[in-house]
């Protein structure tokens, strides 16, 4: 997984990095509900600082948030009321976790750089569940992840205490592109530079659905940025992909 959390943890509300997450979320699980899902136990993982994992608490779901990252779950438990259980843990191997009735992942696989690391991950998330039961995830499409370039450089934030520049970069042949942020700071009349920066990696649709197959998670749907159904020959800058255990 790509990207220095430590450092992006002190610029998430000023970024919206949780902002995706809290819109998609709702509408996944509405979608889940409409197409015949029942459950309450819920795992979000990947949940950052936690505004997509308090939504699913605050409407009654009996909810884990998952991150690797100690700085973005100490945002999370700040974020969150109660009723949510904070785990520090790697996606690529989860401990003492299972009989979840939905697994999440919204905003985070693409942040893995392998075919074998994202079939690992569908193995652990397999594990997780009980059967019949659904994961939920987001990714990028390859054109989508093109389509965050727009400016090579771009100001993000700009007040008299801190400024954000985002740079992009695009890897054609990785089909990776990168935002590296530098960041700088007031303090006691001083100004502190920081740099972070997030690396995503698209992969074919097809490809991952077929991934999915293997690792004992059976697709259901496979939906475009606005939740209709996906088509290979209509544009789309994320796919949304609801999976079912066997």
């Amino acid at each position: 997984m790509s990207g220095n959390y430590d450092v992006l943890a002190t610029i998430h509300a000023e970024l919206g990095m949780g902002d995706f997450a809290q819109q998609a979320i709702p509408a996944l699980v509405d979608f889940a509900q409409r197409n015949g899902w029942m459950g309450r136990k819920v795992i979000d993982l990947g949940c950052g600082s936690g505004e997509g994992t308090s939504w699913l608490a605050k409407h009654g779901y009996i909810v884990t948030g998952l991150d690797r990252s100690a700085d973005m779950l100490n945002l999370a438990r700040l974020n969150s009321g109660t009723g949510v259980t904070w785990q520090q843990q790697d996606i690529e191997s989860l401990q003492g976790l299972q009989d979840f009735d939905l697994a999440l992942a919204i905003d985070v696989l693409n942040e893995f750089h392998s075919l074998r690391t994202l079939a690992t991950i569908f193995q652990q998330v397999a594990s997780l569940l009980k059967s019949d039961r659904l994961f939920i995830f987001d990714m990028y499409t390859i054109e989508g992840l093109f389509a965050r370039q727009h400016a090579k450089v771009a100001l993000e934030h700009d007040t008299k205490d801190l400024m954000i520049v985002a740079k992009n970069q695009f890897d054609y042949e990785r089909q990776i592109q990168t935002r590296l942020y530098t960041i700088f700071r007031q303090a006691q009349g001083n100004w502190l530079r920081q740099d972070a920066y997030r690396e995503l990696r698209g992969y074919p649709v097809q490809g991952i659905i077929g991934l999915l197959g293997r690792n004992n998670l059976n697709v259901q749907h496979v939906l475009d940025d606005r939740l209709n159904p996906y088509s290979p020959d209509v544009s789309t800058n994320r796919v949304f992909i609801i999976a079912q255990t066997g």
